[in-house]
């Protein structure tokens, strides 16, 4: 028990960390925030598709390569990169002057926000027990939607009483707090995993055992079609909350704090329940009930329908974590890491190509087909699941 809860001391700043990380992300990046700003400015709901891919792209080029240097230096390090790089992009969203750059903009954040996901998850796997590891990573998820619903609240917040532009500064000012606190408060650094054996030969070989697992492949594809789906709501629902039901700029932020809420609830109740009924089984119904929930979007007229569905689509999209775990399941011991970091790729891959149909479907035929055509993809995520047949590994 002593060494349990030694452990917990350890990983208590990290959580804060993480939070503020989270925090300062959703407040101008990921949150409702950044879709209006960019609509304020008079850019096209098609640019913003666009700029949603750059952003993405930048994680999916990007993600390996921080894992991969993670495991050769203090983790602490690369949080700290994370935060002053984010800290110092911010602000230049405010720049009339940068305003034809906004797409380097996006790639250059995703590409230092990429980093605190996988980096804060080893650091938390670092120093948790063996025993311990399972509630550990639960409250890492925790601390995520959190930072996610504060942020919202917070953004959407600053943005309606003062301005946009606030928003940004406030964000650079957590990231730089963050940044410049990690190495103050981590004494002693993370303990290092150790590396794959044969260096860059193994972690080939590593990547085609992966590949040549029926299973795995499937759950990469599914990862790829879902997020394609669920990109739609925080990339354009903030847009569609906004100019087609005519929400204010805190009520937006009020939905994704309900949204955050609702998974808070949620995401524990599907864990257990998954116990009992199958993975597979529930993923298939919570994945068919979101594609519902996103086709219904298309005939919302109130906020209070919006918020509806909102919470729908957030409590039904809460199985996604059982995902991780039949994928846990499928991967040799030896692998899980590299193979949790595959699957984070295929997920910004699914970000990278969603928004861009999206912006185009909403500025040809109609902004409510957006959210019809992410209930489609969703829907064929659901087709690759009925096909997985997951036997746990043992090695």
């Amino acid at each position: 028990m002593a060494a349990s809860d030694s452990s917990f001391r350890r990983l208590i700043p990290i959580y804060l960390f993480t939070l503020l990380w989270v925090t300062s992300w959703s407040i101008s990046a990921s949150g409702p925030v950044m879709p209006l700003y960019i609509r304020s400015l008079g850019i096209g709901v098609t640019e913003w598709g666009l700029l949603v891919m750059s952003n993405a792209l930048g994680m999916v080029l990007l993600e390996w390569f921080w894992g991969a240097l993670s495991d050769r230096a203090d983790r602490r390090i690369f949080m700290v990169i994370s935060m002053i790089g984010m800290s110092t992009i911010f602000p230049l969203y405010t720049l009339k002057v940068m305003r034809p750059y906004f797409s380097v903009l996006q790639f250059s954040i995703g590409a230092f926000a990429v980093i605190m996901g996988p980096i804060s998850r080893a650091l938390v796997s670092d120093y948790s027990s063996a025993r311990s590891i399972g509630m550990s990573m639960s409250l890492w998820s925790v601390v995520m939607t959190l930072g996610h619903m504060i942020g919202a609240l917070t953004g959407s917040y600053v943005a309606q009483v003062w301005s946009f532009e606030q928003t940004f500064y406030l964000s650079s000012i957590l990231s730089l707090i963050g940044g410049l606190s990690v190495l103050v408060a981590l004494r002693g650094g993370g303990r290092r995993r150790p590396h794959l054996e044969g260096g860059d030969l193994g972690i080939l070989k590593g990547l085609n055992t992966l590949l040549s697992r029926p299973s795995i492949r499937v759950l990469f594809a599914v990862a790829v079609f879902s997020f394609m789906g669920r990109s739609v709501t925080w990339s354009f629902l903030p847009l569609y909350a906004s100019e087609e039901v005519g929400m204010s700029t805190v009520e937006v932020g009020m939905v994704f704090a309900v949204m955050s809420l609702t998974q808070l609830a949620a995401a524990p109740l599907f864990g257990r329940l998954s116990d009992r009924v199958g993975m597979k089984r529930l993923v298939t119904v919570g994945f068919a009930l979101t594609s519902l929930m996103l086709l219904i979007y298309f005939f919302v007229e109130t906020s209070f329908q919006l918020i509806l569905v909102s919470i729908g689509v957030s409590a039904f999209l809460s199985v996604s974590p059982l995902l991780l775990a039949m994928l846990f399941e499928a991967t040799p011991g030896r692998l899980r890491g590299m193979s949790m970091g595959v699957y984070g790729s295929f997920e910004d891959m699914g970000i990278m190509i969603g928004p861009p149909l999206y912006g185009l479907i909403w500025s040809i035929y109609a902004p409510g087909l957006a959210f019809v055509a992410g209930a489609v993809f969703q829907s064929l995520s659901i087709l690759l699941i009925l096909g997985i047949k997951v036997e746990p590994e043992r090695d």
